[in-house]
């Protein structure tokens, strides 16, 4: 408390200092009172959060446990022949068996195209430079669109620029102006021997480069005009109800016959493409299996020609038919699966499907030259038990664990005569020694809370009470309360509502019926007795957080919105008050120390003075 330097004692002789120290000793125990009530509030407030963690924790669990109905009605499939059939069950399946036989798969139409160059064509190299080696070149139908560019000499430019489009057509001997200044456009290779001059520009058609030969004005705008190609094609499949669709699609000269497969394979047209280098071959093939179109082919290839309007007309496309060769679906491609299950023949466009929550895959035809192998395989579709059983006693022990921790907190012993330290009765002990003593000091700070107490009793009676049965929750009245599913409350009376399992009879419940135990936990209610005992569990959980956070907060809230942290700042705001107190009591301390160290220099003063003249100040 000491805000400057001080000397004292020099006349009187006093440790004025260590006086002044522990008269302010006394004066602060008022305000090592308030600490430690801010203290104990703290490790209350911080207790409270903890105990909300805990519920969260056991909230967070039951939904990811017994309150997802994948869970505990979960099923296991199993098949006698998996090379066959295999199959797997949502929860809503019914516990049956399905044999499957005479099994014709599904497959997807595919055209294969002819060889499609007269020498080796790189599939990585742009469409427009390798017209030539196609080997129907003129049946490539390109478009054409005039397209003008306006590009800006930037400081330093060596008179080289790139236009947006690289395999382009342009006239050589045409002008391009660039500040009033013509150049004759030149497409013929600069050598050594035909260099540029000053008054030409070449431009590139492969690549879309234009060189000048003379040094442009920075900033100078101009403009180049060109001829580019494109092609424009529409990929036309069919949907399951026959219904014809359309994806357009367009790449310019310089693109690659790899990237128009990789875009179109990438894109929602539903056919797969590339081509086979060995063979010089495209193929083409729908992602889905199934016959969609019964009266031609599954894939066309359409050219698209544009109006102002943009209305498309279409026609049959000249490259993909004639040039790689495309057009017709194999044979065979394209059709339905077949089959017959338990003695019903029907069919699939998949031979992945789905029928009354369980979905199967044929793997293997059955079906040969029209002729049935008898090869077949039975489906068995039956409640998971273990699984379920599995879930429920997790979610047992989850909530056993829980209830215990927050029971711990209640009961735990408070120690009054263990309060918080101060600074300086931290300084006297060694740090064993402190923890030690702060384990017994925050011991206790729940115990009997009347908030907890009320919600471990609210969260026993939702596990308890028997759900309601009406007709909005569908509730079995076999199984309507725990104990019909051989889960009780344990004897020792010390647990204080913890559970235990008798498993014999859970699993017998479970096996009797799967969807009754669901419902004991998931019903779903106008009130709260028609409610499922999860659905009850999290709502007072819900509630219980809520009513905790009003209280003691949480790590977001700020404290001027929760009980205690409002209490905290008052306690805040008395320490700081009572701080500015004692510097003030300190201050009168020492000024009356000063002033009686004053009184008694001047007293030896006036004795000093009074030997002098008694002749004695010399002796």
């Amino acid at each position: 408390m000491v805000n400057s330097i001080r000397f004292s004692g020099i006349a009187s002789g006093m440790d004025t200092q260590s006086i002044v120290d522990s008269m302010m000793k006394a004066q602060r125990i008022p305000l090592d009172k308030i600490h430690q009530k801010k203290q104990l509030l703290e490790w209350k407030r911080d207790d409270y959060r903890n105990v909300n963690l805990m519920l969260k924790e056991l909230d967070d669990f039951t939904f990811n446990g017994i309150f997802r109905q994948a869970n505990l009605l979960k099923k296991s499939v199993s098949s006698s022949n998996t090379e066959f059939v295999t199959a797997n069950a949502s929860p809503n399946a019914a516990n049956v068996n399905y044999t499957i036989k005479d099994v014709k798969l599904a497959t997807a139409a595919r055209q294969q195209g002819q060889n499609i160059s007269s020498s080796k064509l790189d599939p990585d190299k742009s469409l427009r430079s390798q017209q030539n080696i196609f080997s129907s070149t003129s049946s490539i139908d390109w478009q054409e669109e005039t397209k003008t560019e306006t590009l800006k000499v930037p400081e330093g430019s060596n008179g080289e620029f790139q236009l947006s489009k690289k395999e382009i057509s342009i006239t050589a001997g045409a002008n391009i102006s660039v500040g009033g200044q013509d150049f004759t456009v030149r497409t013929d290779a600069i050598t050594d021997g035909n260099p540029l001059k000053e008054n030409e520009v070449y431009v590139n058609q492969t690549t879309g480069k234009v060189k000048f030969g003379a040094e442009l004005a920075a900033g100078t705008t101009f403009d180049v005009s060109y001829t580019n190609h494109y092609l424009e094609f529409d990929i036309k499949t069919y949907n399951e109800q026959g219904e014809a669709q359309y994806k357009n699609f367009k790449f310019d000269g310089s693109t690659s016959l790899n990237n128009m497969f990789n875009t179109i394979n990438k894109s929602t047209a539903g056919v797969n493409m590339f081509y086979d280098s060995s063979s010089d071959q495209v193929s083409a093939m729908r992602t889905e299996t199934g016959e969609f179109n019964k009266n031609g082919n599954e894939i066309e290839f359409l050219n698209v020609i544009k109006d102002s309007n943009g209305d498309p007309t279409r026609s049959s496309s000249s490259f993909f038919n004639n040039v790689l060769g495309l057009g017709n679906d194999i044979a065979g491609t394209g059709t339905d699966a077949e089959f017959s299950i338990n003695g019903l023949n029907t069919t699939r466009k998949s031979n992945t499907f789905t029928l009354d929550g369980v979905t199967f895959t044929l793997k293997k035809d059955s079906v040969v030259n029209g002729v049935s192998t008898g090869e077949s395989a039975t489906i068995n579709i039956q409640s998971d038990t273990d699984s379920i059983m599995t879930t429920i006693k997790d979610f047992v022990n989850k909530y056993n664990e829980i209830i215990g921790k927050v029971n711990g907190e209640l009961t735990e012993e408070r120690y009054r005569d263990y309060s918080p330290l101060t600074d300086e009765e931290k300084e006297a002990l060694s740090e064993k020694e402190v923890e030690k003593w702060e384990d017994q000091a925050r011991s206790g700070m729940l115990r009997r809370d009347s908030i907890l107490s009320g919600a471990l009793d609210q969260m026993r009676n939702n596990m308890y009470s028997e759900v309601t049965v009406s007709d909005s929750n569908g509730m079995n009245s076999n199984y309507n309360q725990l104990a019909e599913i051989g889960i009780t409350t344990t004897r020792n009376y010390l647990d204080r509502g913890k559970l235990e399992i008798d498993e014999e009879k859970l699993k017998a419940a479970i096996e009797d019926d799967p969807e009754a135990v669901y419902q004991l936990f998931m019903a779903d209610g106008n009130t709260s007795s028609e409610k499922g005992l999860a659905r009850r569990l999290r709502d007072s959980i819900s509630s219980t957080i809520q009513t905790v956070e009003q209280r003691a907060g949480n790590s977001y809230k700020t404290p001027q919105s929760y009980t205690m942290g409002k209490q905290l700042l008052d306690y805040e705001e008395q320490i700081d008050r009572f701080e500015t107190k004692l510097v003030t009591i300190e201050d009168r301390y020492w000024k009356q120390f000063n002033a009686m160290e004053k009184a008694m220099q001047n007293l030896n003063n006036q004795s000093n003075q009074l030997l002098s003249y008694l002749g004695m100040g010399n002796q």
